[in-house]
């Protein structure tokens, strides 16, 4: 099993590429006028991944179902062909409180295995992007992530 080597706190270009990937996605949503609720993607140490959107409930509710999804999904999705999950991230439409006001963004929360705070610890990590222009296609704008802090894994390891 492929293990994060590069420190606690360093994220392996694997977690880095997955993260992107939903980011991408989600602002293309948002740039197009459609609201993508919230995605979970897990993803095996061989690379294989399996995506679940939620958006029929409340977003509180979708979002606890997305952690719910990854928690119970630990040893793997076989249906998807995918192995015992090494790495998630879960996006969400939301919004950050800054300086200035309250402004809109997607939030999102990830870890992998060997991801790890100072003193050892097991620990997942939040971040946000700012966006505006929702619906305007080529006017839609955003900024780059910003971390948001740490957050307890849904998965051991």
């Amino acid at each position: 099993m492929a293990q994060n080597t590069q420190g606690p706190g360093a994220v392996s270009p694997q977690l880095d590429e997955m993260v992107c990937d939903l980011i991408g996605f989600m602002l293309d949503e948002l740039a197009a006028g459609c609201d993508p609720g919230v995605v979970a993607c897990m993803e095996d140490s061989q690379g294989n991944r399996s995506e679940a959107a939620f958006s029929d409930d409340g977003e509180e509710e979708c979002l606890e179902a997305a952690r719910a999804l990854v928690a119970r999904s630990a040893q793997g999705v076989p249906e998807d062909g995918m192995g015992p999950i090494a790495r998630y991230a879960i996006g969400c439409v939301g919004g950050v409180q800054l300086e200035d006001g309250f402004a809109d963004a997607v939030l999102v929360s990830f870890y992998e295995h060997g991801l790890a705070t100072e003193g050892g610890a097991p620990t997942g990590y939040s971040a946000y992007v700012l966006y505006e222009g929702f619906g305007l296609g080529d006017d839609f704008a955003y900024a780059d992530p910003m971390p948001a802090g740490e957050e307890p894994p849904l998965i051991e390891g």
